[in-house]
C-alpha cells in the first residue's frame, strides 16, 4: 500500500472509535443540534491555527473548548432557549471561521479538505494526536461512566446522588470538541455530526443495553467509514462524503429490521 493510504487507514479507525462512543452519549442526551454547532465552530479553529502558526489541531481544540464552555455558561442564565443559542453562535463561528480564512488564505490553501476532509493531508502527527485523543477520551468515558450514564438517564436522581452537572456537561462537551479535532482531516467541518450521530442511530436498532449499542457503534463506524474510504479512493471522491453515504445506505438498511427502543 501507499503510505498515504497506511496513513488514512490508521487515523480512520481512531475517528471512529472515537465517534462511536461519544456518538451514543450525544443521541441519548439529545445534543445532536450541539454536536453540530461545535462543527461548525472548528472552521474558526482552523483559521486561527493557521494564523497562529500553531498548527490546525490546535485551533481546533482551543476553539471548540471555548465554544463548549460559552454554551455551558450561557445555558445556566436561561434568558434563551437551548437551540436558539446554538443557532445564534454556531452561525457566529463558522461566518467568523471563513471571514479570517478569507484574510490568511492564499492560493494554496485548500477549503475543500477543510469542508470535506481529505485523505491526503493526513500526516504523521496527526495519526499521533488521533490515538492520544482515542486513549484520553475512552480512558476519561469508562472513568466517568457510571455518573455520566446517570445524568443521561436519570437527571434528578443524580443530583440526589451529588453528582455535578455542570461539571459532567463541560466534560462530555469537551470530550465532543476533542472528537471534532481530530476527525476534520477525515469528514470535513461540514460532515463531523453525521459521524457522530448516525453510527449510534444505526447500533439502536439491534441493542440491548447501553454497552452494547456502545461496541455495536463503534462496529458499525468503523466498518462504514472504512468503506467510504475505500470508495473515496476506488473512485476518486471525497472523502467526508463517500464515509457519509456509506453511513447513510446502512441506515435505510437497518430501518427495514425490527426495533428495539433504547
Amino acid at each position: 500500500m501507499e503510505d498515504f493510504i497506511i496513513r488514512a487507514l490508521a487515523a480512520s479507525l481512531g475517528v471512529s472509535v472515537i465517534a462511536g462512543s461519544l456518538g451514543c452519549f450525544v443521541i441519548w442526551k439529545r445534543l445532536s443540534y450541539f454536536s453540530d454547532s461545535i462543527s461548525h465552530s472548528a472552521l474558526l479553529g482552523v483559521a486561527l491555527g493557521l494564523v497562529s502558526g500553531l498548527g490546525v489541531n490546535f485551533g481546533l481544540l482551543i476553539v471548540g473548548a471555548l465554544f463548549a464552555s460559552l454554551i455551558v455558561a450561557l445555558q445556566q442564565k436561561q434568558f434563551l432557549s437551548n437551540d436558539a443559542i446554538l443557532g445564534i453562535f454556531s452561525h457566529i463561528a463558522l461566518s467568523a471561521g471563513i471571514v479570517v480564512l478569507g484574510f490568511v488564505g492564499d492560493r494554496n490553501t485548500d477549503y475543500f479538505a477543510y469542508l470535506f476532509g481529505d485523505i491526503l493531508a493526513i500526516t504523521s502527527q496527526d495519526i499521533v494526536w488521533v490515538y492520544s485523543v482515542m486513549v484520553g477520551v475512552v480512558g476519561l468515558l469508562i472513568m466517568n461512566w457510571k455518573k455520566l450514564l446517570l445524568l443521561t438517564l436519570n437527571e434528578e436522581l443524580a443530583r440526589a446522588e451529588g453528582v455535578s452537572k455542570i461539571a459532567y456537561e463541560l466534560l462530555f462537551m469537551f470530550l465532543i470538541a476533542l472528537a471534532v479535532s481530530v476527525s476534520v482531516r477525515i469528514v470535513g467541518v461540514l460532515l463531523i455530526t453525521s459521524l457522530l450521530i448516525i453510527p449510534p442511530a444505526i447500533a439502536r436498532v439491534f441493542s440491548k443495553s447501553p454497552p452494547s449499542m456502545i461496541f455495536g457503534s463503534i462496529v458499525v463506524s468503523v466498518i462504514s467509514v472504512l468503506l467510504g474510504l475505500y470508495s473515496s479512493i476506488q473512485y476518486d471522491i471525497a472523502t467526508g462524503p463517500a464515509i457519509v453515504i456509506t453511513l447513510g445506505i446502512v441506515f435505510v438498511l437497518t430501518q427495514l429490521l425490527p426495533k428495539k427502543s433504547l
